[in-house]
């Protein structure tokens, strides 16, 4: 026993007096053999079981906080609906006023046709169309068509009518019988005085000229053309506008009917 009080206790066993070597020597000695001291055998199960101890203490309190920690609800939105409020009620009729009056409705009576009984359709078969035409024909051509032919007369127009006849080539009559057919204008035709006098210095003493003339059937003048001029282009033409202005003819009739005629007319003109 005092030994173990003389291990744990190295510094009560001798006490130096302070300032002395010995007691310096006596200090250093003891802390020298503290150093190099063991630990008693029952010091280390005693820590290891303070660590356990403390170690399982402290997951306890670490474990039940987290097990407690409530669990939050998730919040719950309130949707709340505006409804409208209900309109307010009709102001109630003045007194004394007409009663309004009840208003019955009819019902409309809607007349039902009579039903008709389906007839089933049969089918019918479509004829048999037998094509005879020429192999090298071209495909949308026309009956009837030429081989080669182009497809343009498929879609074109139908033909115009054909146009009418050419009226017949007017007929030559005699002098004698176009002046037989005319019932107006002066026959002989003078020239005008400014004509006359070139016709005076020109030396010549009388002037010959022919003219054609074509009268339609209705006995119109249709066209007045030189054949053999006076050599006084005026002259010429006094003779040509005179005829178309003032001379008129009957329809020449050829077996009863209308026809054009053409005659030639002489004018021979002489100062003496």
């Amino acid at each position: 026993m005092a030994r173990d009080v003389e291990k744990t206790t190295p510094f009560v066993k001798e006490r130096a007096k302070p300032g002395t070597a010995h007691a310096v020597t006596h200090m250093f000695g003891n802390f020298e053999a503290a150093k190099h001291r063991k630990l008693p055998s029952w010091a280390a199960p005693l820590l290891g079981s303070m660590v356990i101890f403390h170690a399982i203490l402290f997951f306890s309190m670490w474990a039940k906080t987290t097990w407690d920690i409530e669990q939050l609800d998730r919040p719950k939105s309130a949707v709340d609906l505006a409804i409208a409020p209900p309109p307010p009620p009709p102001p109630p009729p003045p007194k004394g006023g007409p009663k309004p009056k009840d208003v019955t409705i009819t019902p409309k009576k809607i007349k039902v046709r009579d039903l008709i009984q389906p007839v089933k359709m049969e089918k019918q078969e479509a004829p048999v169309i037998v094509e005879s035409g020429d192999p090298n024909g071209v495909e949308g051509g026309q009956e009837g068509g030429t081989a080669g032919g182009d497809l343009a007369g498929a879609v074109a127009a139908p033909p115009p009518p054909p146009p009418p006849p050419p009226p017949p080539p007017p007929q030559t009559v005699t002098p004698q019988t176009l002046d037989a057919n005319r019932v107006s204008g002066e026959k002989n035709i003078f020239p005008d005085d400014v004509t006359k006098t070139e016709i005076s210095r020109s030396g010549k003493d009388k002037l010959v000229g022919a003219f054609k003339l074509c009268i339609s059937a209705e006995g119109a003048i249709t066209s007045v053309t030189v054949l053999k001029a006076t050599t006084f282009p005026a002259y010429d033409q006094k003779i040509r506008s005179t005829i178309l202005g003032e001379w008129r003819y009957r329809p020449f009739q050829l077996n009863g009917k209308p026809q054009p005629i053409c005659s030639t007319v002489t004018f021979i003109y002489s100062q003496h």
